[in-house]
């Protein structure tokens, strides 16, 4: 009893913090560096209107003078850029530029994480990505993990130049924070319980409703059977809202966006070869 008792007053605290705490979970700290990993890249800063700076690296492989595709990463709610840039980093070898940046809040961007100011700022972002791609003479891709996925979800369904996206992946994401609450809460607590919480986050920048207007984006949906984390369900809704084209991949036994493995998996190769296939 006093266990529920206290996850009762944790979820109280969220909600007089606006809940934002469930959706965020930003550190300062810089976990590696592209230079680490034997990458090139240019750190850079854009400035939000309401004069924000984010933090902004462009990865890139001095062997490809022209990238097959510049990649824009929306990583996950956890830590920052410089630990989630791992994951993709690999493509790099393979003739692609990547674009990471760090949400408010996070890493060396400057404020503080808030839902609509990160939507707005995502239009900043996919602006930029556009930007670079068209001054290298080649496609944009855009990559959403997790909370990146929500995010870019609704930010892509309503920006001017979506048709220019030739490729929008989305990994381990959800279409509504409400259910991830629920799910989240019902974990914890006894699920009359969790289900009464969970109603009290807003689904006021979910993607769920603007997941139909990403068409003509063709659209990767990847989802690990086994995610403890953003359950496996909330991909199938994604791809059940979404419009066509549009491919799923079910992840038998994976968990929450690890199935990349560094490139050394099944999938990824496969994955080189969908990218190839958007791109010619």
């Amino acid at each position: 009893m006093k266990k529920h008792l206290y996850h009762i007053i944790i979820c109280f605290s969220l909600v007089l913090m606006n809940c934002s705490v469930l959706y965020y979970h930003p550190t300062k700290e810089t976990y590696f560096t592209p230079k680490q990993m034997g990458f090139s890249y240019d750190p850079s800063f854009l400035t939000t209107k309401d004069g924000v700076k984010l933090n902004v690296w462009r990865i890139y492989s001095k062997k490809f003078e022209t990238p097959k595709a510049v990649i824009l990463q929306f990583h996950g709610n956890g830590q920052n850029m410089s630990a989630h840039f791992i994951s993709l980093v690999w493509l790099v070898n393979h003739g692609y530029e990547l674009i990471v940046f760090d949400y408010r809040g996070y890493g060396d961007s400057e404020g503080e994480p808030d839902p609509d100011d990160i939507l707005e700022d995502s239009n900043l972002i996919l602006d930029f990505a556009l930007q670079e791609a068209r001054d290298k003479g080649t496609k944009l891709i855009v990559y959403g993990q997790s909370l990146g996925g929500a995010i870019a979800m609704k930010s892509l369904s309503d920006w001017k130049d979506k048709n220019e996206v030739v490729l929008f992946c989305i990994d381990g994401s959800f279409p509504s924070y409400r259910e991830v609450a629920k799910q989240t809460m019902n974990q914890v607590l006894f699920p009359p319980i969790g289900n009464m919480f969970a109603w009290l986050f807003h689904d006021r920048t979910s993607p769920r409703d603007s997941i139909a207007k990403l068409s003509p984006i063709p659209l990767l949906i990847i989802h690990g059977t086994e995610d403890t984390v953003v359950f496996f369900e909330n991909g199938k809704q994604i791809f059940g809202l979404a419009g066509e084209p549009k491919v799923f991949w079910e992840i038998r036994g994976g968990g929450h966006v690890d199935w990349m493995n560094l490139g050394q998996s099944k999938f990824a190769k496969e994955f080189l070869v969908l990218l190839n296939r958007h791109l010619y």
